[in-house]
């Protein structure tokens, strides 16, 4: 069984299913270990990690797909990665879905906005139009060679100039139209009537469509009571990582040690 078809195996047959976001393969080893479904490999993550630089389009498609390879190797477990923008237009879209299909991951998503694309969560998103942006998905569909290769679209329309959450449902129903895997909104904040309402609203259109969530560590929602894995998963939710869940704590741990050992000097 290809690790495509083992993920959309675990997502027809769990109720949800969730990861860890990581940067690199021992990274993704102890996510395995720990008994997580699927390994997430997040483009801020990498980004810092590997180039020590923030998540603003700095780090290409050749650098993500060789970390990604390295990654998709380490482990049993699927791999979903993130494509940022596809990495240019509808063309290197294809170019770019072909690339992380050889690397043996099992999923990718490929976001909306303009490139150089933001992280998710600074100001002064600013997203394509909704054509430009069906196009590059429908490339991705048209490229991949395995259909079971998962497409998962994503849109920051939320958060982004000339967006809003109408707009996040407007473009989540029309990639759903055209055949998208699944469907991932980004949320600018820890509110969970933006996540509740547009689950509701994608649902009465497309109600088995499989929705995707981004349990930010930068927005602290493991500080709301009612955000619970099993609660999204209520809500509509089918698969969900917590952002950045192993670069924030070991980089913590490293600096930590770093500073006891320079204050002891052994």
């Amino acid at each position: 069984m290809s690790m495509a078809r083992k993920l959309r195996t675990l997502l027809r047959e769990r109720k949800f299913i969730t990861s860890m976001g990581i940067d690199t393969p021992v990274h993704a080893k102890l996510v395995e270990k720990a008994g997580f479904d699927y390994a997430y490999v997040g483009g801020y993550d990498v980004s810092l990690a590997l180039l020590g630089l923030p998540d603003v389009g700095l780090i290409t498609e050749t650098e993500m797909v060789a970390n990604a390879r390295n990654i998709a190797t380490s482990v049993g477990i699927p791999v979903v990665t993130d494509a940022d923008t596809g990495y240019g237009n509808a063309i290197n879209v294809i170019r770019t879905v072909r690339n992380f299909e050889a690397a043996g991951v099992a999923a990718i998503h490929i976001e909306d906005q303009v490139s150089p694309k933001r992280c998710g969560h600074v100001a002064g998103k600013m997203i394509v139009s909704i054509e430009e942006a069906v196009g590059k998905l429908k490339a991705a569909l048209d490229a991949r060679k395995d259909q079971d290769f998962v497409i998962i679209a994503r849109t920051d329309a939320v958060a982004a100039t000339g967006g809003g959450l109408d707009e996040a449902v407007r473009r989540g129903k029309e990639f759903a139209r055209i055949g998208c895997d699944m469907v991932f909104c980004e949320f600018p904040s820890a509110d969970i009537e933006y996540p509740k309402r547009f689950a509701q609203e994608m649902h009465e259109a497309y109600p088995v469509l499989p929705l995707y969530f981004n349990y930010s560590s930068n927005l602290k929602w493991h500080e709301f009571p009612l955000t619970t894995f099993e609660t999204l998963a209520d809500l509509g939710y089918k698969a969900m990582h917590v952002s950045q869940a192993c670069l924030r704590p070991s980089m913590q741990a490293v600096w930590d040690y770093a500073v006891d050992l320079k204050a002891r000097g052994a």
